[in-house]
């Protein structure tokens, strides 16, 4: 093949003239929105519907809403450096204290005496049998086996 500087000038302002053409066609085209279902996508779908997306707002209309987001955005900026600032000073939340606790030297919590705690004579232990009642001395009604104190 017989690549000489001129034919290779050729072929690139071939290339360069094909490539503005279809920058054009493409800017001439407007991007298309499909509505599929409940979701909006720039590539079509089966069943989708296509939208035109003209803006019908004058260039005032345009001005305000662009100012109303600047200011929004501004608001939204300060907001955030408010909360950094607010959240640089407070100490960090601990969700659960594993910190061992200080010790104080108070007096010890006094000990209680134990009672005679005295079972309920009509309780009976699901696992317990009338045999093994009789021998600790006790029967299904809670009295007490003859000869035994």
């Amino acid at each position: 093949m017989n690549l000489s500087p001129t034919r290779i000038a050729s072929h690139g302002l071939w290339l360069a003239g094909a490539c503005l053409q279809w920058g054009a066609i493409a800017a001439e085209a407007s991007p298309s929105i499909w509505r599929c279902g409940n979701t909006y996508t720039d590539v079509p779908c089966q069943a989708g519907q296509s939208l035109e997306a003209d803006d019908a707002r004058s260039p005032a209309q345009q001005r305000e809403a662009d100012q109303a987001t600047r200011a929004a955005r501004a608001e939204a900026q300060r907001m955030e450096r408010d909360r950094q600032r607010l959240e640089a000073t407070q100490r960090p939340a601990v969700l659960i204290d594993n910190a061992p606790k200080p010790r104080t030297a108070a007096a010890p919590a006094p000990m209680l005496r134990k009672t005679g705690v005295r079972k309920d004579p009509l309780y009976v232990n699901p696992g317990e049998t009338p045999a093994s009642r009789r021998k600790r001395g006790r029967l299904a009604g809670g009295e007490r086996t003859e000869g035994r104190g």
